[in-house]
């Protein structure tokens, strides 16, 4: 009886010492999601929560969304991105432009990521917040972006997760060309844009499915379209500076109200003998869904739009 009881009471001390154990481990796995990390922001260093609830973040809500974070809040530009899953959409709330901090403040948000650095001190009283500099090199492309915001959300897993998703529908859209001949490795590729009775060329990092066609497709940029790329990613021009054009494809885009710029730019003399144009290899695409749309998530949206552009105009 005694040997027992003996036993018994081991048996009840290890029990204990288990779940002491398992206390503890639950203890320091919360202390770490409730612990902190830096990051170095361009209002210097950041104690970023580790767990990140609710997230307000000017311009790079696609990025964030892309990378598994809850997105309460963004700008007006933003807000309006047609390509983020509508389960995300649905808890993004309108903050203005710029964003508004009594807004901001209503969603009580961990953190607030801004490239407005004259609304810093406002937001800092609301929440932790992160300046960042749309010109800043480690933001020039889509890649580089989702490095960039992995790091600050510590989402290195979502980030691989959604590369490896987004090569596998690139490689998949891209077949499609190929399979019509069309080898956009071997192919150039510029991006223009009607807007107010304004022409503009793109780089490949500025929206206008730059990304898509470049990252995602495949295409090489053109010499002109790569100065500008290089530069400051967008370009006013004239119809005059486009006569020598090296690009084997155009890809243009406007607002339904300049379609009138669009067919008067059509039956000038000059557009017509722009390579592009003699070889029926100017790409129209929809003005709502590239405009200002630049994102992973819309990049990898637009793969399809893009192929079915290319092979509807080339008629593959």
């Amino acid at each position: 009886m005694k040997k027992f009881t003996s036993l018994l009471l081991a048996g009840v001390a290890i029990l204990g010492l288990a779940a002491c154990s398992n206390n503890s481990s639950s203890s320091k796995d919360e202390k770490k999601d409730t612990g902190t990390h830096k990051f170095e922001a361009k209002n210097g260093t950041i104690d970023i929560p580790n767990k990140l609830d609710k997230i307000v973040i000017q311009n790079y809500s696609d990025e964030a969304v892309a990378l598994g974070q809850n997105v309460v809040g963004t700008d007006s530009w933003s807000f309006a991105n047609p390509h983020l899953p509508k389960e995300a959409k649905d808890k993004i709330k309108d903050m203005g432009a710029p964003m508004n901090a009594e807004k901001i403040a209503e969603e009580k948000p961990d953190l607030i990521v801004t490239m407005d650095k004259d609304q810093v001190a406002n937001y800092e009283k609301i929440a932790k917040t992160v300046l960042v500099d749309y010109n800043d090199k480690a933001l020039k492309d889509m890649d580089s972006r989702l490095e960039y915001f992995a790091k600050m959300f510590q989402a290195e897993d979502k980030k691989k997760e959604f590369l490896k998703a987004f090569d596998a529908t690139a490689k998949k859209e891209t077949a499609r060309l190929t399979d019509k001949g069309i080898d956009p490795s071997k192919s150039t590729v510029a991006i223009i844009e009607l807007n107010a009775n304004k022409i503009y060329s793109y780089g490949d990092n500025f929206a206008r499915g730059g990304q898509t066609l470049i990252r995602g497709l495949g295409f090489e940029q053109s010499k002109e379209m790569k100065e500008i790329t290089d530069g400051d990613g967008w370009k006013e021009v004239n119809v005059e500076s486009l006569a020598n054009l090296s690009a084997d494809y155009i890809f243009i885009d406007y607002p339904e109200t300049d379609k009138a710029q669009y067919e008067a730019l059509t039956k000038n003399p000059v557009w017509q003998k722009i390579k592009a144009v003699q070889d029926k290899k100017v790409v129209q695409i929809d003005y709502n869904q590239v405009y200002y749309f630049g994102g992973p998530i819309a990049t990898e949206k637009l793969l399809p739009v893009y192929v079915d552009a290319i092979l509807d105009q080339t008629k593959k």
